[in-house]
């Protein structure tokens, strides 16, 4: 379509009307919505769950929704449960790309389940939402009473200098599951004060009555205590948050249960656990913070699944 030109006087006429010289630069700043927007969105679709009623929200026509891989009609699964929400919540944001989340603690049916939601949005209208629900019944992880607030390092803001670029926060996260598939806790960029709460729980460096539990969490890695987890794929980097620091991926391990135990180096052969003693997989919303190039903290929603089940968004 051809640019409108306008003459001065034409110009001056439309700014006496008070019209935009540039109405497609103004609609535009119409559409934005900033990091303050989507965290109401955000809200907003917690409080519209809580009280079963989708029509509270500003739905796209095609708006897509799953809940722990599965595609669902918005009212299903959580949304016909949910009791209520915990004071809890985990926001994060990436304004540029119209994307948004939140881990929170809600109640079901009056048991609490942590909730790790994802919202694409576009024109203010919500175009995909992705929920992973994690339970008691559902994982072998479950300490929602370890989630009463946010830990600092997930709200400090990095200086916009020390702001990597996109694709260096991506491949600095994604070396964590390079590095479980592998066994080498060497090759991930970890901050030496690396914490990681999975489903509430702190797993590294853990009170864990198991020897390994007090390593580190490249120590950890490294023992290749996690090499029942074959495979992370397919790994998904949704959200990164620059302004934080934050990276969340929604990725599926796989775990064949050829194998139960492993040769820790220095310690002999030990059992993998649980999760090596069938075929199954189970599908993260890990959200990563890193700070000066390495990872600072994690932070996971997990729930269990069959075998290589779709994530929903193939």
């Amino acid at each position: 379509m051809r640019a409108k030109v306008f003459t001065t006087a034409a110009l001056w006429t439309l700014l006496l009307l008070g019209v935009p010289a540039h109405p497609s630069s103004a609609s535009a700043a119409e559409t934005k919505c900033d990091r303050a927007c989507l965290n109401a969105l955000v809200d907003q679709y917690l409080a519209a769950m809580v009280a079963h009623d989708p029509s509270r929200l500003p739905l796209a026509k095609t708006v897509k929704f799953t809940e722990d891989g599965v595609p669902l009609k918005l009212g299903d699964g959580l949304w016909a449960t949910a009791s209520g929400l915990g004071t809890y919540k985990l926001y994060f944001a990436e304004p540029e790309a119209g994307t948004a989340g939140v881990f929170a603690l809600v109640q079901e049916n009056g048991n609490p389940a942590i909730l790790g939601l994802r919202l694409k949005i576009a024109k203010h209208q919500i175009t995909e939402i992705e929920t992973l629900v994690a339970r008691k019944e559902t994982t072998s992880l479950f300490k929602p009473e370890g989630l009463t607030e946010p830990r600092p390092a997930f709200l400090d803001t990095v200086p916009a200098s020390d702001r990597p670029p996109r694709r260096e926060m991506i491949a600095i996260v994604s070396k964590y599951f390079d590095g479980i598939e592998q066994g080498n806790g060497d090759i991930v960029p970890f901050d030496k004060e690396c914490v990681r709460i999975e489903n509430g729980m702190q797993t590294c460096p853990s009170s864990a009555s198991s020897a390994l539990g007090a390593l580190s969490c490249q120590a950890q890695l490294s023992t290749k205590i996690f090499t029942y987890i074959q495979s992370v794929s397919p790994r998904r980097f949704l959200i990164v948050d620059s302004e934080r620091g934050l990276v969340l991926a929604i990725v599926r391990f796989n775990h064949p249960a050829t194998a139960q135990t492993v040769e820790v180096p220095g310690r002999g052969k030990m059992t993998m656990g649980k999760y090596s003693t069938w075929p199954n997989s189970t599908e993260i919303a890990e959200l990563f913070k890193v700070k000066d190039h390495k990872i600072l903290e994690v932070s996971a929603v997990i729930v269990t699944q069959p075998y290589r089940a779709p994530t929903g968004w193939e």
